[in-house]
Parts: C-alpha cells; structure tokens; sequence
C-alpha cells in the first residue's frame, strides 16, 4: 500500500513537472533546475513508522514542484541501495541532477523530529540542513514547515539563475564556492592537502523544544591509510580529508566570525576517528601554552571536540589539547550540566587516545586519533551510517577569553547539547571487544610517632598488588570488576577551614574506579544521595554501566572491609565487612529529558540503610527545565534504633540570554537518614528563589548585571530556622577580569536563639597574561559561634588569596591563602580564632611524561605542617608509575601536653611509598 502511494506520488510529481514546465523534457537545453527526493529514514528504526518518511518525501515533491523545477521521487528500493551520500551523489550525477533531497525523522512518544537536507550535486556540498521538531498531531504542520524552509533555500539559488535565463552548469554559487575554497598549492601552509570544499550549512530560524534550527552537518572521509599521530600534518589522509575552515564566536561576542583562522582535518577507518587541527595567530604572542600534566592544561589555549554518540543530548565525551600535546578528557551529563553555555567536563572520566602537537611559526599543529573502544555509542547494522552530536571549540584565551565554535551557539539558548551538529555518514565501525586490564602494583614503608614511648617508630615496607578488569560487554554496555584496589590518595583534598562550622563539609571522590561512569548516579537534588567516600577499604568491588536502548543503567557492588577493622577482637563487628549496593536507571524522554529511578543499600551485622528514589528533569523550552526528586529511606543503626524519613525536591530554572532565574521547594524529614549518600542537614522545609539579569555590552565591559536571592527554611515544626536576603553586581571586563560585590541580611536560629547577621563579599579575579594570574575574596560580617553550650554572636572576616606564577612553560606555581578569623565583639573584640592555611602547589613537567610536583601545607590554628612531592611518570591514560614521599608535622604540645612541653614543631607520620599500573588493552 505504501509503495503505491509513493508510485502515484511520483506520477503526480512527474506529471505536474511536465505540464508545467515542458522544457523540462530536455534538462541539456533548459534554464530550470532538476532535483531528485530521497524518502527520508526513520532513525529510530521503527518499521510501523516508515508511512512517514514516504509520506514527507511526497510532501516536499509537491511542495517543491511549484518552483518549477522537475522532482523526481525515487522508489524504496533506490533510498536503500543509497545509504551513503556518495552513492547519492553518484546517482544524481547518472541522472544528470542539480539537487538532492534526503533526510531523517525520528518518533519519540508524541513528539516527531524532522531532519531535511540539500545537497548541491555539482559540488557535493551540503547547501542546507532544516530541523523541525513538534509533537505527532502536528506533524502535517512540521512538513509544511520543512518545504517553506527547502523552498526559501532554493529560491535564494535559483532565482537569479532564472532571471538571467542562464542554462544548469556547474557554475553556481560560484562567487560563495571561490570563497570557501582554499589557497592554491603554493600559499599552502606546509603539509596540507590540496583544494576542496569545505561543508557550510545555513541556519533557519524554526522552533522546537531542545532543539535549534538548522544544524551543521559533517561527514568524515573513509581512510585506508591512517596518519602517523606526530603533531605534522604530512600523511597523505589530511590531503583527502573533510575540511572545516570557518568558525564563529560563542564568547564574547555572540555569533560573531572567528578572529583567527582555524583548519580542521576530520578523517576516520574502522578502529579510530582521526583529527587534524592548524590553529594560526595573527599575533603569536596571545597564544597560551604551558607544560602540565593530563587534564590540568584549562589555563591553556586548547581545541575541544565534542561527542553526544547516542544523539540524545543526555552525555556528551570531551577530548582536547593543547600545543604541548597536554591531553584531556571528560564527560558532560546531560542531567546535570554546570558552567553555562559550554558547561564543565568531569575530568575524572579518563580515556585512551592518541595525539601529537607541534608549535610552528604562526601558532600550532595538532593530530588526534580517538579509538571508538574509547567511548560507548549504538550499534548499527552493516553499511547503516552512525550519526553523532558534534561540537567543535577552539579557545583563544589570550583574546578576551574568545570560544570559537563549528556549530553556531546562541545564548538564547542555554543547552549547549541542543546546539551540537551533527557527525554523520560513519559506516562499519569495528565491532571488537574492548578488554582492559588494569594491575597495579603499591608498596609503602610507613612510620608514626608513637605516643606512649615518645618515639618515631618505623613500620616495615608494605606490598600490595589488586587488578582492574573491565570489560565492553557491547559497544555501550561496560563492565568493571577490581579487587584489592589501591586507593593510596595520589591526589589530595583541597584544604578547608574546619574550625566552628556546624554542619559537615563535604570532600570530593578522588579514586580511579569510582569515578568511572560516576555521572549515570548523579542528577539533580538537595541532597547528595550516592557519596561513595563512605565506602573506605573496599577488598572487591564491581560495576555495570551503560546503555541499552533509551535506559542508562548503572550498577555497583562492593565489600568494604573499613567497618570492621575494630581494635577489641571481642567486638561482634571485628573483622566484618559492609556491603553496598547501588543500582540506578534512567528512561530518556527526549532532549535532556529524563525520568530515573535510584536504589541503594548498605548492610552492616543486624543494621542497614536503604534508599529508593525517583527523579526527573524536564525541558520545557531551549531556556527553561523542571527538575523534581523524592526519596524514601530506612535506616537501623548498629545500636538497633530504627528510622524512616523521606525528602523531596522541586527545582524551575529559566536561564535566558538576559533573565535567569531559579526556584526551589523542598524538604528532608527528621527521620532522613542514608550512609550511602551525604545529608548536610535534616527537619528542613525550605524554599528559595534567585533572580539575575545580565547585559552584554561587548566592548571593554564585556557584561554585567545584578543578582537577588531569597529563602527560608522551617523545621517540620514550623519553627522559622533561616530566612536570607541577598543582592549582588557582578562584571566581567576585557583581558579576563571579574568581580563582584554582594551583601546579605540572614536570620538563622541556632540553640533556640534567633541571630540576625549582616553579611559582604568581595571578589576579583585577574588572568591578564600568561605568566601570571591572581584571585582574591573577602567575607566578612556577623557570624555566630557555634557552641551548643553557649552561642553568641561575633565577627567573622574570611579571606581568600591566590596567585598563579608560570615563569616558563614547563614550571607552574601556585600559592594560596585562605584566613578566617573571629573576635568576640561582647568583650571588646577578644579573638575567639584566627586560622590560616597557606599552601604551595607546584609542578615541573620535564617532558610529556615525566612529572615532579611539589604540595606543602600549613594550618596555624592546628600547628600542621604537611609536606608532599610526587613523581610520575605517566604512558597514558592507564600506565602509570609514581614515587612519593610524604612527611607530616605538628606542635608538639598540641599532640600531648603531658608528654611534650615545647612548641616545636614534632614529626608525626612520614611515608616513603611506589605505585606501578600497567594497562593491557586488547
């Protein structure tokens, strides 16, 4: 039945064509234009939705037929024999085409996305790409708007074509080809390929949820002969690869063109998509590059590409690097974006990939070669192209802090994975496992001061060995198993004041196999409900992550030895273990749209902590999204006192070009409790408003605007507990300096008394050159004292200083500052406290590999000296060998006034310790 609609679309296309346009019969002698409909595919595969794909493709033809050119539309059979736009191309010129229609659509629920191209058969080019996206009883309206948008590219082509009665040649658009065509061989930087034309997309304007008008579309070319990965771009591939030359400003001037030059090489074969990059200067003196270890170059000039593999605008993958050949990488969760238009990567996630960097004369030359074993992505049949969300980013930081990017960024829109192009056209990828073993290898001589002798005893050296296995069930389906891991902190925790805060502060994981795949267990919610820093010695761990279908799944499983580890061997708890379970899964809805659900429990002898939960995030509009949680806990403590608490959170954000704003309800029950998770505070009812709006003059101010914050929190009680009203101005200026200034009226009950606080903030931040940057903060104001016996309220100044020296590109230090200090304004400004914690970080990168860094630390409230230096010598993501020693001080009567008389600082602990990882990748 569907293919005999589409014969007599075909019939009707033709006879209408040839009635009215009789010189259409002889394209050799004609002034009109000839062009060929492909019915569009069905991207999600559907087989009770191919109606729609026929149904637009006879849309389009009739739709376009009143232009008077011929339209021609192919049968099935001819759209499956062309999967490839070079078959398309290959066909069109058989039949001797000027145009070329094909697209995509894709049903999710009730909603249609429509995706329509042009393709230019003379050149090859893709003139214009549409997207549409509305709901299923709108879908006669989506292709009406799909032929206005083709109709509008095509007239914009062909009418001066018809107003000058020239005849179809291979001459049009000549002027616009000229100019995106490259220099000839001779003006050529070294290296680079021969002449070709670059794929530039024109934008629509058209709406749709999550979704903008008129992505551009990339198609790498299939190489048989990869480059070799040096930083040069010699290899013969560059010269036949896909070229991208023009890109446009995201910041700081919206839409702006590029204020440098930019080449880029995309190539790819079975196992790896490969990347070839020149970044040229005008003034080689902006460029930025400094020798650091893997992802610590975010100072520098880097180029970014992104990947959102699954097309779903839920995860996106970050590779970049810098002109050093720094490498770095993360992920982007969709569920929980941070940082504005181009949001922060995680940069735990680490992954394997090739790269080479080169400093020339007028900037740099990088290669990438990406393995696809290195991320997840779908899989598709033989010869089905692969379509992925695609986004470059080049930043000239040197420049006003300026991002290029490939695919236009609008800040009307603040998703940045709904501004993504689209890489497409990628075919027969391998379908290897990827198996990664990961042993490590730990040895440790340790030494304490021993209190009861006044001595520094020596322990004996401890080895360790536990391995890493983790294993690519499928190409989006992973496996991660380890046992005995080492969690020796290689890194440490950034220091905080600890001194009178009255609620915990919260540290971030630092260990390798948690933080992999962490993402799929975060999501947006006042409490943080998977921490895994509770789990502290595990002796196995294991953990399923991935995708299948519209489910994100995740899994883990872990025995943690910590609990058990009791000094009385009478203990009932002595040599036990704890176990953790934490299972999470989420349903895409559509862009950055999801449901989820999230489980976890921990079982210690007779008590537990379980926890169920749902959530979901809803996009409303390119600016707005609803965020909403609720959990449900049980809890049994070790002593058998047994509670059941819930919690709940409502989250609206709008964040426009000029407006945002953010409101918040929620509430813990007294009863809350989890071990898995970190629970600030609980008996809490709490709602919050926030309002900014910002203006965007782009000269020397760049933008600017003020803020203003409300809440209030209530105990289930109804006890007013904190009230807060604040307003702020802050400015970002040219040469990357900002401030801010804000001041805070707070009520806050503590001890059944109701303070009233007068709080201020000042900030600036400084990142003019390359060789030097500085920040400085000061909070100061009312505070109170928390003492449960006796609260009142004092003076607290807080600052925070820091300075970041590079004196060459290979050495980085950077020293910090942060204070805090109270006076007691009943007794005439006694000091109750006065904390400082200075701490030095430096690092010298001899080479790409070899790395020495240096950490000392000193708190003069606690009298603690610590000092660190690391050295690493790093293959890759996963070979590793690192040597370190580390040395701890205190105040010898803060140790033990009755043993120690002095003030001298006294050696407490001291290790000398080795860690070797070797990874196999098969």
């Amino acid at each position: 039945m569907q293919r005999t609609k589409v014969f007599l679309g075909l019939l009707v296309c033709l006879g209408t064509a040839m009635s009215t346009n009789p010189q259409a019969q002889s394209p050799e002698t004609s002034s009109f234009q000839t062009l060929m409909v492909i019915p569009f595919s069905d991207a999600s595969g559907t087989a009770t939705d191919t109606w729609i794909g026929e149904g637009l493709a006879e849309t389009v033809s009739a739709g376009l037929n009143q232009l008077e050119i011929v339209v021609v539309v192919t049968t099935t059979r001819h759209a499956e024999a062309v999967s490839e736009t070079g078959g398309l191309l290959q066909l069109g010129q058989e039949l001797d085409l000027d145009w070329i229609v094909t697209g995509e659509f894709q049903r999710s629920g009730e909603r249609v996305q429509v995706n329509a191209t042009l393709i230019d058969v003379g050149s090859g080019e893709s003139r214009v790409t549409t997207v549409i996206d509305g709901t299923f009883d709108e879908l006669f309206d989506v292709q009406d708007q799909v032929v206005t948008d083709l109709e509008s590219m095509l007239r914009k082509h062909l009418d001066p074509l018809m107003a000058a009665e020239s005849t179809r040649t291979t001459d049009v658009g000549a002027t616009e080809i000229d100019h995106q065509r490259r220099a000839t061989q001779n003006d050529r930087p070294r290296g680079i390929g021969p002449d070709r034309l670059r794929v530039d997309d024109t934008t629509i304007e058209s709406g749709g949820i999550g979704m903008f008008s008129g992505r551009p579309r990339i198609r790498p070319t299939r190489t048989m002969t990869p480059p070799t990965i040096d930083g040069r771009l010699t290899d013969d591939v560059w010269r036949t690869a896909t070229m991208i030359t023009e890109l446009v400003q995201q910041s700081p001037l919206d839409g702006a063109p590029a204020t440098e030059e930019t080449e880029i090489y995309l190539a790819y074969d079975r196992d790896h998509l490969y990347f070839g990059f020149y970044l040229h200067y005008s003034d080689p003196s902006l460029m930025r590059a400094n020798r650091v270890d893997r992802d610590r170059a975010a100072q520098d000039d880097l180029m970014t590409i992104y990947f959102d593999t699954f097309m779903d605008q839920q995860r996106v993958y970050d590779f970049d690097i810098n002109a050093y050949n720094v490498q770095g990488d993360g992920v982007i969760n969709g569920a929980n974006q941070r940082g504005g238009p181009i949001p922060f990567a995680d940069r735990s996630w680490d992954a394997l990939f090739d790269s080479g960097a080169q400093i020339v004369e007028d900037g740099y030359t990088a290669e990438m070669a990406i393995p696809f074993k290195s991320v997840r992505y779908p899989q598709q049949p033989p010869g089905v192209p692969h379509q992925w969300g695609f986004q470059i980013v080049r930043e000239v930081k040197g420049r006003d802090r300026e991002n290029d990017v490939w695919a236009p960024m609008s800040r009307n829109v603040q998703s940045f994975m709904a501004q993504m192009g689209i890489l497409e056209g990628m075919t027969d990828l391998s379908t290897s496992r990827n198996i990664e073993i990961l042993p490590t290898f730990t040895a440790i001589r340790y030494g304490e001061l021993d209190n009861d002798s006044t001595a520094f005893v020596n322990q004996d050296t401890m080895p360790e060995g536990g391995v890493n296995v983790k294993y690519g069930i499928t190409s989006n389906l992973t496996a991660d198993f380890t046992y005995n891991p080492d969690f020796s902190q290689i890194e440490s925790d950034r220091p905080q004041i600890e001194v009178n805060q009255r609620y915990p502060l919260f540290f971030d994981e630092l260990r390798p196999f948690f933080l992999e795949g962490a993402d799929i267990f975060e999501f947006t919610s006042p409490v943080n409900l998977v921490n895994t820093r509770t789990i502290i010695d595990p002796r196995y761990g294991g953990k399923l992550t991935g995708k299948v279908g519209r489910t994100t799944l995740g899994l883990l499983i872990v025995d943690d030895e910590a609990p058990g580890k009791r000094d009385d061997k009478n203990d009932p708890a002595f040599g036990e273990t704890a176990q953790f379970v934490i299972g999470r899964a989420r349903y895409d809805l559509y862009s950055e749209s999801h449901i989820g659900a999230l489980v976890t429990d921990r079982e210690f002898l007779d008590g537990y902590s379980r926890l169920g939960s749902i959530d979901g995030q809803f996009r409303f509009s390119p600016t707005s999204r609803l965020n909403l949680v609720a959990a449900q806990s049980q809890h049994r403590d070790e002593g058998g006192v047994e509670r059941n608490g819930h919690m709940f959170g409502l989250l609206f954000q709008r964040n426009g070009r000029n407006l945002v704003t953010t409101s918040f309800i929620g509430q813990v029950d007294p009863n809350f409790r989890t071990d898995v998770g970190f629970v600030r505070r609980v008996d809490a009812r709490n709602i919050r408003q926030r309002i900014s709006y910002r203006w965007y003059p782009e000269h020397w101010l760049i933008n600017w605007g003020p803020s203003a914050n409300y809440q209030r929190s209530y105990r289930f009680d109804g006890v007013l507990q904190d009230e807060e009203s604040r307003t702020g101005l802050d400015f970002s200026f040219a040469k990357q300096i900002s401030a801010g200034i804000s001041s805070q009226r707070v009520l806050e009950r503590f001890g059944g008394i109701d303070f009233w606080k007068w709080r201020h903030l000042v900030r600036t931040s400084i990142n003019t050159s390359r060789s030097i940057s500085a920040g400085f903060s000061t909070n100061w104001g009312d505070e109170i004292f928390f003492d449960p016996d006796n609260p009142f309220l004092g003076q607290q100044v807080s600052i925070g200083v820091n300075t970041t020296v590079r004196p060459v590109s290979s050495v980085q230090s950077r020293v910090s500052l942060n204070t805090a200090r109270f006076t007691d304004i009943r007794t005439g400004k006694l000091e109750v406290f006065d904390v400082k914690i200075y701490r030095g970080l430096t690092t010298w990168q001899l080479n790409d590999r070899f790395l020495l860094r240096n950490i000392t630390e000193y708190n003069t409230f606690s009298r603690k000296l610590d000092f660190n230096i690391l050295a690493t010598y790093r293959v890759d993501a996963g070979t590793a060998f690192y040597v370190g020693y580390d040395d701890h001080y205190r105040q010898a009567d803060l140790i033990d006034d009755e043993r120690y008389f002095t003030t001298d600082l006294r050696r407490t602990n001291r290790a000398v310790f080795m860690k070797l990882q070797y990874l196999f990748r098969y």
